[in-house]
């Protein structure tokens, strides 16, 4: 049985994007464009590993990943979230919420796959805690 990723993001084409890659490495799927719907329905999801935008219409990734990090079916699933912005206090701000690192937009397709696949244990070589150059690193 596939392995299942949930990507949680507002803007069709990152959902694309990711989803397409993902796919690729025989990876299931499951779409979401609104954080607080793939909240109430992330026990019927029950996601291997979870990709969440920081910034969404309804609510903050980081507020989000709080939120999943207290549902007993979440707490060991990876979390990496997505951001447009590189921002200097990032990387607390995603340790602090629970996540298990994150991307900086735009990130090539190869690092996604690799750390998915890292982030999974589907293979030993992954990332390296650097996702895109400076711009990213697991917290």
């Amino acid at each position: 049985m596939a392995k299942r990723v949930l990507v949680i993001d507002d803007q069709p084409f990152m959902i694309k994007l990711i989803e397409y890659n993902l796919k690729k490495e025989g990876y299931e799927t499951v779409t979401e464009t609104d954080g607080l719907r793939a909240l109430d329905r992330i026990e019927d999801i029950a996601p291997d590993l979870v990709f969440l935008d920081i910034r969404m219409p309804s609510i903050t990734g980081t507020e989000l990943c709080s939120m999943l990090r207290q549902k007993d079916i979440m707490r060991d699933v990876p979390i990496i979230i997505l951001t447009g912005q590189f921002q200097k206090n990032i990387e607390e701000d995603v340790r602090a919420a629970g996540a298990n690192a994150f991307m900086t937009k735009p990130f090539s397709p190869f690092a996604l796959r690799a750390e998915v696949r890292m982030m999974l244990g589907d293979k030993e070589e992954g990332g390296n805690g650097r996702i895109t150059g400076d711009h990213g690193c697991r917290a």
